[in-house]
């Protein structure tokens, strides 16, 4: 990994710890602009989703076989199981520290594994890292989101945020210090596919009468087409140009 690639990556991961250290203060505005923003968001990201990872993970199959799915299903069931725990202990006030803490456990090593990852696309390509490194960021704000419909306003120490904020940072150090094989990263990307995969379906895109139709097609159009841009007019740094 160059030097340049790898303060890139440190780069990047610092954006990605801002954004946690300062999700608490993400306000979106009411009614239909909040809708039009977060349905353009969906729109984007799940194009990213469909039209980029998972294709990705299936490239891996070829040389991983049926295994590099187990990852993915591995990502969604984790997700998935971790929001219930939440959600079934949430009233229990003699919890609410233990789920504190099982959720400053697991989103910290989750996010070590974002960072490895993360590097790993940025070593690919400038731009397969910021398209990771999107969807990466609205799931970030979107976790603290979703734990505060649980828990009312989270409201996290200093040092826990600084911890929470760094754990990017440890994964993209790591994986510049120690090579992690490429199995390895293959395995990590489908898990974080899987997690995106739960979040942007079941927590992005809005449910019944929420949400502009309009603007999540838009943002479709928009990955859509960056894709095709980067494809026939070979972008720098984009994968497989």
């Amino acid at each position: 990994m160059s030097l340049f690639d790898s303060l890139t990556a440190l780069g990047f991961a610092v954006v990605l710890g801002a954004v946690h250290f300062f999700s608490e203060q993400i306000r979106l505005p009411e009614g239909k602009p909040r809708w039009r923003i977060i349905s353009l968001g969906a729109g984007i990201c799940i194009g990213y989703l469909i039209l980029h990872l998972l294709p990705e993970t299936y490239q891996e199959a070829a040389f991983l076989k049926q295994w590099v799915f187990l990852a993915l299903l591995a990502g969604f069931a984790f997700t998935h199981l971790a929001e219930k725990y939440a959600y079934k202990h949430a009233k229990r006030a003699t919890l609410v520290h233990e789920l504190k803490i099982i959720h400053l456990v697991v989103f910290f090593l989750y996010y070590i594994v974002v960072g490895i990852s993360l590097a790993d696309k940025v070593e690919t390509g400038i731009l397969d890292g910021v398209m990771f490194l999107v969807p990466i960021a609205i799931h970030t704000a979107l976790s603290t989101s979703a734990l505060a419909r649980i828990h009312g306003r989270v409201k996290e120490s200093i040092a826990v945020k600084l911890l929470m904020s760094v754990s990017s940072l440890l994964g993209v150090a790591l994986a510049i210090i120690v090579p992690i094989p490429p199995i390895v990263d293959s395995f990590l990307t489908s898990f974080i596919a899987g997690v995106l995969l739960y979040v942007f379906v079941k927590e992005f895109l809005p449910e019944e009468r929420k949400g502009e139709p309009f603007f999540f097609i838009l943002g479709l159009i928009i990955f859509l087409a960056y894709t095709l841009a980067a494809y026939f007019f070979k972008f720098p740094g984009y994968p497989g140009v």
